[in-house]
């Protein structure tokens, strides 16, 4: 018995649909993987973006902790009150989620970093971040 044409074409397709898909799937970014070496993008998860941060404000003058390592100093919260955050906690909760949020697109507690030159525009705690899986920018980090 003779396959009907329609049906012979209908199943040539599927099988082209079946080549095509895995190569597709090969070609999107995989996970964890930042720009190019070169770009000087580098993987960090939240608690190293926040030491990242930390350090870039104590650079700059701006001790974050008392001697606890818990508690913020009375010049980090001034700091964060004069930047509009109200407190240190509020700046710290702006950082930790509403910042990290805004980058970490497909949540899985991964963004690739990126250290921005040190002048008077930029200060040792401004970072650009972007997403593991997009290789855009999603706007400067503070």
């Amino acid at each position: 018995m003779a396959i009907p044409r329609t049906l012979a074409t209908a199943g040539a397709a599927v099988v082209l649909l079946g080549l095509l898909a895995p190569s597709a799937a090969l070609a999107t970014k995989p996970a964890l993987l930042c720009p190019a070496g070169t770009s000087g993008y580098y993987l960090v998860d939240k608690d190293e973006w926040w030491a990242n941060t930390v350090a870039g404000f104590e650079a700059e003058g701006i001790q974050v902790y008392q001697s606890d390592g818990t508690t913020f100093t009375k010049v980090f919260d001034d700091f964060s009150a004069a930047a509009g955050f109200g407190s240190a906690q509020g700046l710290y909760d702006f950082i930790w989620y509403e910042q990290w949020d805004g980058m970490d697109k497909n949540a899985n507690g991964y963004v690739c970093m990126k250290n921005r030159p040190h002048t008077p525009g930029n200060p040792a705690f401004f970072f650009n971040g972007v997403d593991d899986q997009s290789s855009s920018k999603h706007g400067d980090a503070a």
